[in-house]
């Protein structure tokens, strides 16, 4: 009876199944072509994780909005992406969240880089039009970045959204940001990562290709296991260039489990998002001193700008009033 309805033209099963789950694949292809994404996986054969990222959107976003020159481009991005990256020490599709702040001697000043566990981030440099500094390695130029961020420190703090945030602080090892965070995950986390950040930035100041990943043992990985996930990273081209190439996160993933059979765990979108508005801005007018909001009155108003995304929000002297007598009522 059975091979008579297949005869019948009625597919069976498992044929479906693989019809469905090629055509999901090129859906998810297709809709992630142009976008911002990251995949989690990990090794069948034995306890190794990745999570590699593609972030030439979100990169490109926050240039414009900043207003970078192309060296800060590439320090705030790798932040921006270095934060990504981060969000997988926390519970995912939450809103805990994680802090990087780079604070070095260098021209570029203070970066810092928020992301939350849904794949939100917003940052910012202090010195957004710092001078390009270039370096030559293997006869190419690029760009000289621990020059730019200097020495000092990387802090990492983790809002679970209760309790008080934790925070690490550890010494910049170099400046290059994705060495920096490696050694945060060593020293804080105790957890051995391959970590690789990337921003390729166009002659014309655009962002055309960014993106990273981190590989790392888990506990109970074998010393073979490691000593090929090690070699597979040293053979690894920049991930910028592979991005540039159009190879997906996932496909990447593929390379850096060479040998191995990857188990993708978690796809998650990404993108530059702010949580500033004008009520928040509000909120800090509101607890300024009396007499610091009557002399804003005076001028005839001001404009609060958001570090995060340069945002501008301005309030009149009549919504300066209304504040101000918002305020007094509170006082009283």
């Amino acid at each position: 009876m059975e091979d008579k309805k297949r005869n019948m033209g009625i597919p069976d099963r498992e044929r479906l199944m693989k019809e469905l789950t090629s055509q999901v694949k090129d859906d998810l292809k297709n809709y992630f072509q142009e976008r911002d994404y990251g995949v989690i996986a990990v090794t069948k054969e034995d306890a190794l994780r990745a999570f590699v990222v593609k972030t030439t959107t979100l990169c490109e976003i926050a240039r414009l909005r900043h207003k970078t020159s192309p060296i800060a481009t590439a320090i705030l991005g790798r932040a921006l992406t270095g934060a990504i990256l981060l969000t997988s020490l926390l519970k995912h599709g939450t809103e805990q969240r994680i802090l990087l702040r780079i604070e070095g001697d260098g021209p570029v000043g203070l970066v810092v880089a928020e992301a939350n566990a849904k794949g939100e981030v917003r940052g910012f440099v202090q010195n957004p039009d710092v001078p390009t500094f270039v370096r030559e390695v293997n006869g190419k130029k690029k760009f000289d970045i621990a020059k730019a961020v200097g020495k000092g420190t990387l802090t990492v703090v983790k809002d679970f959204g209760f309790g008080t945030p934790y925070e690490s602080t550890v010494p910049l090892v170099s400046g290059e940001i994705a060495e920096d965070i490696a050694c945060y995950l060593l020293k804080s986390e105790q957890i051995p990562s391959a970590v690789s950040l990337g921003v390729l930035v166009g002659e014309t100041g655009k962002v055309e290709a960014a993106g990273g990943f981190f590989a790392q043992p888990l506990p109970g990985a074998t010393d073979t296991a490691i000593a090929k996930l090690e070699e597979n990273v040293k053979k690894m081209p920049s991930v910028s260039s592979l991005i540039k190439e159009g190879k997906r996160p996932e496909e990447i993933v593929e390379m850096l489990f060479e040998g191995f059979t990857p188990n993708l765990l978690a796809l998650k979108e990404l993108s530059f998002r702010c949580k500033c508005s004008k009520e928040v801005a509000e909120g800090g007018i509101i607890v300024l001193p009396e007499s610091e909001i009557e002399e804003l009155i005076k001028e005839g108003g001001v404009t609060i700008k958001c570090n995060f995304c340069n945002e501008e929000y301005f309030f009149s002297k009549e919504e300066l009033e209304r504040i101000l007598e918002e305020r007094k009522k509170k006082s009283n």
